[in-house]
C-alpha cells in the first residue's frame, strides 16, 4: 500500500457536533471558488470518513472513497476538470458517517453494513487539489447536517444495515448546485494527515489501490410486470388520496445507483423495494422460501425498502449507496396533493472487469452459460470482492480465490486480487490466523478458509512471477500453520478447531459444519490443511528457506499417514468423515484425490463412486472446483460432462446469474464461486494456463473433448494464445498460436514444445 503525502496545511474538516450517543450522521459540504481559465486537468484527491458522493457543479461524479479496514483509509483521485466552468464552480460532498459496532443500538437501527470499518469521529472530508484554492484546511468550506434522513433495519439485509427513510421536506434540494451558502456553516478545521513521532493519526490516508467503478447511465426498465400502467419510460400522476404500485422486471440482476425523479405530492409515501426475485410460501427446514422460474411474477416478493416523502417540489431521490435487484416494487400513498412519478433511472456500478475471452463452439449450453457467469462475477466484484451483492457484499476467503482465479482466467487483471491479499493480511488475529472475511467491523473465524488464503497467494505469484509479494506475506504463511500445527490432537491430526469449523452448505451439516469435525478430526479438514501445508512449502522453496519447506513436508506426510491409517474404509473403498465416524463425503474423496492420497486405479474407483454414489453428502457449488480438479487428477476429466447439467439447470429458470447453491431454496441468486466455467472454458476447454511463474512458459493441454470442438482466444500478459481443437472420426486436430513458449499435451499423452503457430493431427 504506497501512503497518501498531502501538504501540511491540508487538513479533514467536519461539522459541528451534538453529544451523547453516536447515530448515523449526513453532512453536506461544499466550497465556492471562481476559475478564469480552465485546466486541461484538474486532479482532485478525495477521502471522507465513511461514505462520500461527489458533485461538481451540481453533477454526481464519484461515489467514494475505496473500501479500507481499521489500518487503510483510501484517498480516491479523479480529473474533475471536465465538470468546471469559466466563473463560479462549486464542489460539493455529501458525506454519510456510519457508526462503530458498539454503537449499535440492540435492535441494530442505528447500523451500517457489516463491511464499513467506521470509528466515531463522524463526519470527515479532506480535498485536496491540484490549485490549492480548493482543498480542505485551505479554502473556505461550509457544511449542513442533515436532518431528513432517519435509519431503518431490514432483516432480509441485515448484514448491510439500515436502509433510509427520508423526509423530503427537510432536505435541502438543489444544494449541490447552488452557490449560496447562506443556511451553512464554516466547516471545523480537525486535524492533518501527517505523522509526529511516529503517531498515526486517524484516517491515516493511502492511494487508491483500484481503478475507480464503472458508471453506467441506464434506463431503469423497458416494462413493467404488473401493477399500474406504469412502464418506467413515462411520467405517471397519481391523483390525490389514492394508492398506486407497480413492479419492474429490469431483465437481469443488477448493482446499480438508482435515480427517482418525482413532482408534487407534498404528504405522500413513496416506498420502493429492491428484489433479486419472486419466492413462493413453501419453506424448506432453514425457512428458506422456494424459487422457481425468476420471471414468474407470482408469490411473494421480499426485499429491502427506502421510503421517501416527497417535499412537493420538483425532486430525485437517491439512496446513498447502489442497491442490488432484478425487481423494483414502487408503492405509493398519495396525500392530498397529486404525485407525479418521472422515469426511473439507474447508473450500473461495478469494478471495471475486462473479459478477453473469446470462444465458440457447436454446445449450445456453453454460451449461455458463459454470460450468466460473467455477470455474476461482475456484480461480486466493486471495491472488495464480495461473496454476494444483495444479501452481505462481504469478502469471504474461501469465495474470493475463486472469484480470483475466474478473473486471472479471463482477464489477467490482478490490481483488486493484490489488494485483497493485503486485506486478509491485514486481518491477522495476535493467535496467528487470518479472518474469514474483511474488512469487517464484526471480525469472524472460519479456520479452514485462512488455508485458502495460501493458496491464494500461490496462485498470485504463478499468475505474476512477484517473489517480493510472496515475501512480503511468507510470515502471515508461517502464522497461519503455525496455528494449526498447534491444532493437532492425540491421533496426530488437527481437531477442535474452534470458531465456526464451516466446509459446505448442504443439508446433512447443520451450519455447514462437517458432523464429525463437531466431535473430532475431520477429514475433510485435515486433508485442506495437509494440502496447505504442501503449497506452504512450495512457497518457501522458491524463497529458497530450506528448513521451513522440509518441516512443512514432514508435516503434510504426517497428516496424510494418519488419515489413511484412521479413516480409509476398505469395505466402502472410500475415505470416513473422521476417524471412527462412519459418514462418508465427496468432499473427503476430492481431497484425498487431489491430496495424492489415493492414486492410479484408486484414484479412479474414488472418484467413479463420487459421481455415481448418491449416498455420499454432495459437493455444492462452491466445491465443484474441487471436484472438477480431483476428476482431471485422477485421469477423469471427461466426466466432468456429467456435472454440467447442474448448470445447464439453471438457464431453465430464467436465472441471470449463479445463484448461491445449486437449489430452489438458495438464500443469493448471484455468488460468483459458481462462475466455474469462467475458469475451465479458457484453462481446460481451451486448455491454457501458466506453466511457469508469470507465464514465462505456459501450458496448451485442451480437455472436454465431450463438445466435440471448440476455437478460442486466451488473454496472457504477453499477448493472446489462440487454440482451435476438434474431434471428429476418431481423431484430433489442433492449431493455434502462442506468443510465449508453450508445452502442448495431447489428448494421447504425447508432450512436445511449440512456439508461434502449431498444427497437429493425432488418432485418439
Amino acid at each position: 500500500m504506497t501512503e497518501f503525502t498531502l501538504p501540511e496545511n491540508v487538513c479533514w474538516i467536519g461539522p459541528e457536533r451534538v453529544g451523547g450517543k453516536h447515530p448515523i450522521e449526513v453532512t453536506y459540504f461544499k466550497t465556492v471558488f471562481d476559475m478564469e481559465k480552465l485546466p486541461k486537468t484538474a486532479n482532485l484527491s478525495i477521502s471522507a470518513n465513511t461514505r462520500f458522493t461527489l458533485y461538481v457543479n451540481g453533477k454526481e461524479i464519484l461515489n467514494g472513497p475505496c473500501r479500507g479496514d481499521y489500518w487503510h483509509q483510501f484517498c480516491d483521485t479523479i480529473d474533475i476538470a471536465p465538470y468546471l466552468t469559466t466563473g463560479t464552480n462549486i464542489l460539493a460532498a455529501k458525506v454519510v458517517a456510519y457508526v462503530p459496532l458498539e454503537a449499535h443500538n440492540d435492535d441494530r437501527s442505528n447500523a451500517g453494513p457489516l463491511w464499513d470499518v467506521s470509528n466515531s469521529a463522524g463526519p470527515m472530508l479532506i480535498c485536496h487539489g491540484e490549485f490549492a484554492k480548493i482543498s480542505t484546511g485551505i479554502a473556505d468550506w461550509y457544511y449542513l447536517n442533515d436532518k431528513a434522513i432517519k435509519w431503518q433495519m431490514q432483516q432480509i439485509v441485515y448484514w448491510m444495515g439500515c436502509c433510509e427513510d427520508v423526509d423530503g421536506t427537510k432536505l435541502p434540494h438543489g444544494w449541490e448546485k447552488d452557490a449560496s451558502v447562506k443556511k451553512f456553516a464554516p466547516a471545523k478545521l480537525k486535524w492533518t494527515n501527517n505523522m509526529f513521532l511516529g503517531e498515526i493519526p486517524r484516517l491515516y490516508l493511502y492511494e487508491r489501490p483500484i481503478e475507480h467503478l464503472l458508471r453506467i447511465d441506464k434506463p431503469l426498465a423497458e416494462q413493467a410486470l404488473r401493477g399500474e400502467a406504469f412502464t418506467g419510460q413515462d411520467s405517471v400522476t397519481i391523483p390525490a388520496n389514492e394508492t398506486f404500485e407497480t413492479i419492474i422486471d429490469v431483465g437481469q440482476l443488477t448493482t446499480a445507483f438508482v435515480y427517482f425523479p418525482m413532482s408534487g405530492g407534498a404528504g405522500s409515501t413513496v416506498k420502493i423495494l429492491y428484489s433479486e426475485a419472486f419466492v413462493k410460501a413453501e419453506q424448506n427446514e432453514r425457512g428458506r422460501n422456494m424459487k422457481e422460474v425468476r420471471s414468474d411474477a407470482t408469490g411473494f416478493l421480499p426485499g429491502a425498502e427506502d421510503v421517501y416523502r416527497p417535499g412537493g417540489r420538483d425532486e430525485v431521490y437517491s439512496p446513498l449507496w447502489f442497491r442490488t435487484f432484478r425487481f423494483v416494487k414502487i408503492s405509493v400513498q398519495t396525500g392530498d396533493t397529486p404525485l407525479t412519478i418521472n422515469p426511473p433511472r439507474l447508473t450500473e456500478t461495478r469494478y471495471p472487469l475486462n473479459d478477453y475471452v473469446n470462444f465458440a463452439t457447436p454446445a449450445d449450453w456453453v454460451k449461455p452459460v458463459w454470460d450468466i457467469s460473467l455477470r455474476t462475477l461482475e456484480l461480486c466484484m466493486h471495491e472488495t470482492y464480495e461473496d454476494c451483492p444483495f444479501y452481505e457484499q462481504l469478502q469471504y476467503v474461501m469465495d474470493t480465490r475463486l472469484q480470483i482465479l475466474f478473473t486471472y482466467a479471463i482477464s489477467n487483471d490482478v490490481t483488486l486480487a493484490r489488494k485483497t491479499l493485503h486485506d486478509y493480511h491485514t486481518s491477522i488475529l495476535p493467535e496467528g490466523i487470518v479472518q474469514s472475511r474483511f474488512p469487517t467491523k464484526n471480525f469472524q473465524v472460519i479456520p479452514a478458509f485462512a488455508l485458502h488464503w495460501i493458496f491464494m497467494l500461490r496462485d498470485y505469484y504463478m499468475e505474476t512471477g512477484d517473489v517480493d509479494t510472496l515475501d512480503r506475506y511468507r510470515p502471515t504463511v508461517e502464522s497461519i500453520l503455525a496455528w494449526f500445527k498447534r491444532k493437532t490432537g492425540e491421533s496426530g491430526l488437527v481437531e477442535n478447531l474452534g470458531y465456526w469449523d464451516f466446509a459446505d452448505w448442504t443439508d446433512a451439516w447443520r451450519s455447514g459444519v462437517p458432523n464429525a469435525a463437531r466431535t473430532g478430526p475431520s477429514t475433510i479438514q485435515n486433508l485442506v490443511y495437509a494440502y496447505a501445508l504442501r503449497v506452504g512449502a512450495d512457497i518457501m522453496q522458491t524463497l529458497k528457506i530450506d528448513e521451513l519447506a522440509r518441516r512443512y513436508k514432514n508435516e503434510r506426510k504426517n497428516i496424510l499417514f494418519n488419515i489413511e491409517i484412521t479413516t480409509w474404509c476398505h469395505k466402502k473403498g472410500l475415505y470416513k468423515e473422521g476417524p471412527g465416524f462412519d459418514e462418508y463425503s465427496q468432499h473427503a474423496q476430492v481431497w484425498a484425490v487431489i491430496n495424492g492420497l489415493a492414486t492410479g486405479a484408486r484414484a479412479q474407483k474414488i472418484m467413479t463412486r463420487v459421481l455415481e454414489d448418491k449416498d455420499l453428502v454432495p459437493c455444492s457449488f462452491v466445491w465443484q472446483y474441487y471436484l472438477f480438479r480431483a476428476l482431471e487428477k485422477a485421469d477423469m476429466y471427461e466426466e466432468t460432462e456429467k456435472l454440467w447439467p447442474m448448470w445447464q439447470e439453471l438457464l431453465g429458470l430464467d436465472l441471470t446469474t449463479i445463484p448461491e447453491i445449486p437449489s430452489k431454496y438458495t438464500r443469493s441468486d448471484c455468488h460468483a464461486w459458481g462462475a466455474l466455467l469462467l475458469y475451465e472454458l479458457p484453462r481446460r476447454f481451451l486448455g491454457v494456463q501458466a506453466l511457469e511463474p508469470g507465464y514465462k512458459k505456459i501450458s496448451i493441454r485442451p480437455m472436454g473433448l465431450f463438445l466435440g470442438k471448440m476455437s478460442g482466444r486466451v488473454p496472457t500478459p504477453h499477448g493472446d494464445v489462440t487454440v482451435q481443437w476438434s474431434v471428429k472420426d476418431g481423431q484430433f486436430k489442433l492449431q493455434g498460436n502462442t506468443p510465449v513458449p508453450a508445452e502442448l499435451t495431447l489428448p494421447n499423452g504425447i508432450v512436445f514444445d511449440v512456439l508461434g503457430d502449431f498444427s497437429v493431427l493425432v488418432e485418439l
